[in-house]
């Protein structure tokens, strides 16, 4: 193909291959808030997502239907179905304690958002009012000492951000309530009431450690299970160690009187076995309980630190804002400086916020490790 050719066959950006582009007015509009918002504190949400945990209440039907069999059996059954039980009341305890925190995470999210989109909007007005002036000053013969399509493509940019705020609000309420049990609705939005006044006491790891290791429900079940083991009770004790490794438990002594007759002693080996094992998998999963702990504890101390160095950012930015408006008339200051600073100052408390909302993140995550959450809650 000739040179020519393919030079005219290649279309220009923004010509007319790309089409007219469709007049926002027509455009649907993402749900948002009108005037009414659900005030939702963070006790609230915490406990009302422990509540409302839908695999924690079906195991909380199982418990139940333990409680009642364990009046209809002998012993021996019911030596299993009370330690059973025992068992399922810790579990629904860890997914209720799971639930606040995953609702706690998402209502930070959704607090940090809010929050942000108000510094958000600023900028926007900001730039659009530059844009504005830009254009005037344009019109009248003057000089702009600004790059006028610089600011245009900066409001597209905030106006942008300002879409994905809008849809990430969307689904960070739907989730809040699919977690507290609400009608699921994009026309419903929660208003979260969260306290900005950041923590920066200084954090011990091994305290925080020693703190979550008594309540984690992980080692508690395992020591239940090896606290009871007895011939009674190696049934359950198998399906303790299945949690960890499918393989574990899984060989077991076949049913029937001429097997049983034949290996009498072999619940006796059978029970220094799973010992060993249910010892060796306290171990295990207490390393991990205390690895978990201490990475969570370092994750707030990370955040404390992000948000003492948003904070000075800001600051300065604030700073930097008020000398430009103390000099501005004595200095003949250009508006556009101003403008630009006023933008600058917006994106540092926005980022500010940002690291705020983690910080509280970071809190929640430390208080699931240490299995806090579903206790402050009564479970």
């Amino acid at each position: 193909m000739p040179q020519a050719a393919v030079a005219d066959a290649t279309p220009a950006i923004g010509g007319p291959a790309l089409g007219e582009a469709p007049p926002r007015a027509a455009l649907q509009p993402l749900p948002s808030p009108d005037e009414t918002y659900a005030i939702l504190t963070p006790a609230d949400c915490q406990c009302r997502a422990a509540t409302n945990a839908n695999v924690a209440n079906m195991i909380a039907l199982e418990e139940h239907w333990a409680s009642v069999i364990i009046e209809c059996d002998s012993k021996v059954v019911q030596a299993n179905l009370c330690l059973q039980r025992d068992l399922l009341e810790l579990h629904a305890a860890d997914v209720r304690n799971k639930a606040a925190a995953a609702a706690l995470e998402a209502y930070y999210q959704l607090a940090g958002l809010e929050a942000r989109k108000h510094y958000l909007e600023l900028a926007i007005v900001e730039t659009a009012r530059s844009v504005q002036r830009a254009d005037q000053l344009r019109q009248s013969g003057l000089e702009v000492d600004i790059d006028r399509e610089a600011l245009a493509m900066r409001l597209n940019e905030l106006e942008d951000q300002r879409l994905q705020l809008q849809y990430a609000r969307i689904q960070l309420n739907g989730q809040l309530q699919k977690q507290l049990g609400c009608p699921i609705s994009e026309q419903s939005f929660f208003w979260p009431q969260a306290d900005w006044q950041p923590n920066m006491t200084a954090i011990d790891a091994e305290a925080e450690v020693a703190a979550g290791l008594p309540n984690r429900f992980d080692l508690r079940g395992v020591e239940l299970a090896l606290c009871n083991l007895e011939k009674t009770t190696l049934r359950v004790a198998r399906g303790v160690l299945g949690v960890a490794d499918s393989t574990l438990g899984s060989v077991e002594p076949v049913e029937g009187l001429v097997h049983r007759l034949r290996c009498i002693p072999c619940s006796d080996h059978e029970l220094d076995v799973r010992c060993r094992q249910l010892e060796m998998l306290y171990r295990d999963t207490e390393q991990l309980a205390t690895a978990e702990i201490k990475s969570a504890a370092y994750e707030v101390v990370l955040q404390q630190q992000r948000v003492a160095l948003a904070w000075e950012a800001a600051h300065q930015r604030r700073n930097g804002l008020d000398s430009l408006m103390a000099r501005r008339d004595a200095e003949d200051v250009p508006v556009f400086e101003v403008s630009s600073a006023r933008g600058r100052l917006y994106d540092a408390e926005a980022k500010l916020v940002e690291q705020l909302a983690d910080l509280k993140i970071a809190e929640v995550r430390l208080r699931r490790a240490q299995a806090a959450l579903a206790a402050e809650c009564g479970f």
